[in-house]
């Protein structure tokens, strides 16, 4: 009797440990699919931030810790984390046989609509006829074009091109016919390769018969010029290591494609020009790497340079190798397109290089900042004004964005072997200006240096000097004597000193101690003499 009850005893304690080990399993199995859950990422337009950091160049990975295993994975992942599914409406340009389709049938359901869309009729009846096997009436076949993917206008929440975007011919083209058939907050999904920058120079009719990769820079800057936002890098959706993917979106404001979303704020050039022009002797050999509204800044600059200077086409804009930005109209200049960083400069020296709203883009900043210093004299120095990112970015992200954290310059330039001179003043809300020399500044010598200003001011002195103060290292007089700044790169007071006769003027700089003397003469001021007004 005993030996019954103790096995019992031991029976149910034996089931009633199985019990417990399987609903603590179960719950562990329910938390840890909840917290998956949560952690998804989601884009949205309310909720992407332009600022934010995301997965650096090479590292999509940081963000998922495991990818997708296959293609179709990825595509259920990809129209996951931009916030998509039953109902949603989705195009699948370049469908081909469908393989994407399918599983975008399945996500969206039946009560979403799939357009899979081919430029030849017979891939177009194929997958009719697929589709109807298969009874997925939410799949309709589309016959685009080469130049318009034909989808109804403002229908769309989301168009999916995989490894098609290398083959337009007209890509701008077919990026309005997209933009028109997207929905305001519609996005757009690019799925190609190579990252980085252009490697197959080839004419764009080429592409639509061949396979020549594209370039994630030029998917990025044509998208952005026919209207698309910028909004993510998603490799971390993707199963592939290669290929890289960009999420773009019609933005809800824009009534028409062909505008850029997010431009630049304007800038006032007739007011800051000269901050960019020097102060005593002129620009012997000028170098610009300038793009946008900056170029108009061109032409000044070359009007205070001896000779006629040379613009470095950086290959993270040019989306064709004879591509170049279009120079102001009483501008001349040659060009040289960079390589891999390399701008193959000649043996001339260069005394000042103008990285202007360009700085951003680099993708191959290490080697051209090499380059640079190589050929940058010791006097020399180079300006950079670009938009302000408010945290740092990796350089991809900075380039797809078109804003770097000014520190991110100041490091790599530190890098590269320069020191960071002095910080202007901003030209319009979103920007920064910075200056970089060869060497500290404080050991420029004087005789050959560009921000030694005098001794003929060609304004009233107090307004020159308010100018240009930020940057002002010394000032000449007219007999060649040099006046040190004891703490040149910094904001200053000027105090106009009532004393003299109408032909003269006296300005004071109490920061340095200092009071300067000028003749008048005509509209311009002679620097004559000065006194240091603690006695030295």
């Amino acid at each position: 009797m005993n030996c019954r009850k103790v096995t019992t005893y031991c029976l149910v304690a034996v089931v009633f440990a199985f019990a417990v080990s399987q609903m603590t399993s179960h719950l562990v199995a329910s938390v840890y699919s909840d917290k998956n859950a949560a952690a998804k990422p989601v884009v949205t337009p309310e909720s992407i931030d332009n600022n934010s950091v995301k997965d650096a160049p090479g590292e999509p990975d940081k963000i998922r810790s495991t990818k997708p295993n296959n293609r179709a994975d990825s595509v259920r992942t990809l129209v996951s984390h931009l916030g998509l599914g039953e109902g949603s409406a989705i195009a699948d340009i370049g469908a081909g046989g469908g393989r994407d389709t399918w599983v975008f049938a399945k996500i969206v359901g039946e009560t979403g609509v799939v357009f899979a869309e081919e430029i030849v009729e017979n891939k177009v009846k194929s997958l009719k006829t697929e589709a109807e096997k298969k009874d997925l009436n939410q799949v309709r076949a589309v016959l685009g074009h080469t130049d318009d993917p034909c989808l109804p206008p403002d229908s769309v929440d989301l168009v999916y091109l995989n490894h098609v975007y290398h083959h337009f011919a007209k890509p701008r083209e077919m990026l309005r016919g997209i933009w028109k058939g997207l929905k305001p907050g519609g996005y757009l999904a690019v799925v190609d390769r190579r990252r980085g920058t252009l490697r197959d120079w080839v004419p764009q009719k080429l592409r639509e018969k061949k396979h020549y990769w594209i370039a994630e820079t030029t998917v990025v800057r044509e998208a952005r010029e026919e209207g698309f936002a910028f909004m993510d890098c998603a490799e971390q959706c993707w199963h592939t290591k290669d290929d890289f993917v960009l999420i773009f979106q019609r933005p809800k404001g824009l009534k028409s494609p062909g505008h850029d979303p997010d431009p630049f704020l304007p800038i006032p050039i007739n007011k800051c020009s000269h901050l960019f022009l020097p102060l005593g002797r002129p620009y012997r050999h000028p170098v610009f790497v300038v793009l946008g509204e900056a170029r108009r800044l061109i032409a000044p600059i070359l009007k205070s340079s001896s000779n006629k200077g040379l613009e470095i086409v950086l290959e993270e804009w040019a989306t064709q190798k004879e591509e170049r930005p279009p120079l102001p109209s009483d501008v001349s200049l040659p060009s040289v397109l960079t390589e891999k960083g390399d701008p193959n400069l000649g043996a001339e020296p260069i005394d000042v290089v103008f990285f202007l709203d360009s700085y951003h883009l680099l993708f191959h900043g290490k080697t051209l900042l090499s380059k640079i210093y190589e050929k940058l004299s010791p006097t020399g120095c180079i300006y950079v004004l670009d938009r302000k990112a408010q945290k740092p970015l990796s350089h991809r992200e900075a380039s797809h964005r078109r804003k770097i954290h000014p520190e991110t310059v100041k490091q790599e330039m530190t890098e590269a072997g320069f020191f960071l001179w002095f910080r202007g003043p901003r030209l319009a809300r979103d920007r920064f200006l910075l200056v970089f020399g060869k060497d500290r500044h404080t050991k420029v010598p004087l005789e050959d240096n560009l921000f030694v200003g005098g001794p003929v001011i060609p304004e009233s002195p107090g307004r020159w000097l308010k100018k240009n103060y930020w940057r002002l290292r010394s000032l000449k007089t007219a007999d060649g004597r040099f006046i040190p700044f004891k703490e040149p790169g910094r904001k200053g007071t000027m105090e106009k000193v009532p004393r003299g006769s109408p032909d003269k003027e006296f300005w004071k700089i109490p920061k340095e101690k200092l009071v300067l003397h000028f003749d008048k003469k005509a509209e311009e001021y002679l620097l004559t003499d000065y006194r240091f007004l603690d006695g030295q």
